[in-house]
């Protein structure tokens, strides 16, 4: 008489650090994303640890789908340290300094150009000012496209980014306002600069939006990286608090 024997495999727990996430439309959609695949369940994210948590059947899902899904919503989860559990902090700290990083960078290369635009935008309105720098409004308008093409292209391309793969999937987050308000003035200002038969009218003198959409992105990085850097002091505060915990007592009895 043979008797089969089934075993039941428990679904791994993984907890993993996610990348890219800003507000909470962006926790809810990495949740509803995650919980589309077939074989994870307890989904749970959370925004301040920037950490994804949930449990996954291996017979019906992998990893991997897990990992396309999320980058395929404009996010990015890290799980590299599934299997290492002794340096999954470390691998978590190093992805978090790597976004700073790179947050930082767009900030400054934003703000260093961002200052130009906007002092050259406003003192084209002051009374005078035309007299003194010989230039015609069509070449400013020019010399303004050149300085926010960067900003846009290099130092806004994260919401942009996200803006399309929202689009893709009918969604929308605070990435798609900031996308769609600057976009929309950098657009018609690079119209009105290159094609100005298209929109301008002869009577009047329209007026071009570089330094909006260059002090909005700007902002918003500022903002981001700000919050960042505040995420990871915190974080640090509280490990070196937990570390204080004594790893052995005596306990004295009368």
């Amino acid at each position: 008489m043979s008797e089969s024997i089934v075993h039941k495999i428990k679904p791994q727990k993984i907890s993993a650090p996610v990348s890219g996430m800003t507000c909470a439309s962006c926790v809810a959609r990495v949740e509803k994303t995650i919980s589309k695949i077939k074989g994870i369940k307890n989904v749970s994210v959370n925004l301040a640890t920037e950490k994804a948590t949930f449990e996954i059947d291996n017979n019906l899902a992998s990893l991997t789908q897990v990992e396309k899904a999320i980058e395929d919503s404009g996010y990015k989860i890290d799980l590299s340290s599934v299997d290492k559990k002794s340096s999954g902090s470390t691998v978590q700290s190093d992805i978090k300094s790597d976004f700073d990083f790179e947050l930082k960078k767009d900030f400054l290369l934003a703000i260093s150009l961002t200052v130009p635009i906007f002092i050259i935008s406003m003192g084209m309105m002051l009374e005078g000012i035309h007299d003194l720098i010989p230039m015609s409004q069509d070449v400013i308008n020019k010399i303004l496209l050149l300085l926010t093409i960067p900003v846009v292209f290099i130092s806004g391309k994260r919401f942009y980014k996200i803006f399309w793969k929202n689009l893709l999937h009918l969604t929308a987050d605070m990435n798609s306002l900031v996308a769609i308000g600057t976009g929309a003035a950098f657009i018609y200002s690079t119209i009105l600069t290159l094609f100005p038969e298209l929109i301008s009218n002869n009577s009047v003198t329209s007026h071009v939006y570089y330094e909006t959409t260059a002090v909005i992105i700007t902002l918003i990085l500022m903002g981001r990286w700000l919050e960042s850097r505040a995420k990871s002091k915190t974080g640090l505060a509280i490990k070196k608090l937990i570390e204080l915990k004594p790893q052995a007592v005596i306990v004295k009895r009368k």
